[in-house]
């Protein structure tokens, strides 16, 4: 357990250069969250918002990730992150018990059909905010690149969390 936590610490250490922060016990317990590990959670992490607030806005991040992978899925066209050096059989035998998801009994039409609804909610939801934040928030959340723009990425977000709250 010793060994974890030592490299545990040096990637919270790692984190906190990266992110410009000096690597204090409270930045190192706060470089735990979910968000330091991208360019988009960077950029809500910095941000001046509640932790409610900035958990609400990586949601949105997470969505907007698990549309795009849906869609490409369901139009078969390779994952835009693919999976390297990974071993695609399961590591125990499977089993379902109550707990596990129903099975999945839609066509391959209905997943595509579903799949591209569902992007472009999120597209018309970007819609909502000038193309160019719309689009630096696309670049950042789903390629991971520098972030340029981030009042634009977090507009992107706040409308994406607002259409995801129904509102």
């Amino acid at each position: 357990k010793p060994a974890a936590r030592a490299a545990d610490t040096g990637a919270l250490q790692a984190r906190c250069r990266q992110a410009g922060k000096k690597a204090t016990p409270e930045a190192m317990r706060d470089m735990r969250a979910p968000w330091w590990g991208c360019q988009a959670g960077i950029i809500i992490g910095n941000a001046d918002l509640t932790h409610d607030q900035r958990l609400t806005l990586w949601d949105a991040a997470q969505h907007m990730r698990m549309v795009w992978a849906s869609y490409y899925r369901a139009i078969g066209i390779a994952g835009r992150y693919p999976k390297c050096m990974s071993i695609l059989a399961p590591p125990e035998r499977l089993e379902a018990d109550a707990a596990s998801p129903p099975l999945d009994t839609r066509t391959d039409e209905e997943r595509q059909r579903e799949a591209t609804s569902a992007m472009m909610r999120v597209e018309g939801l970007l819609g909502r905010i000038s193309a160019i934040a719309a689009s630096e928030c696309k670049r950042v959340v789903l390629d991971d690149q520098q972030c340029f723009d981030a009042p634009g990425l977090l507009a992107g977000l706040r409308v994406v969390a607002d259409g995801m709250a129904g509102r």
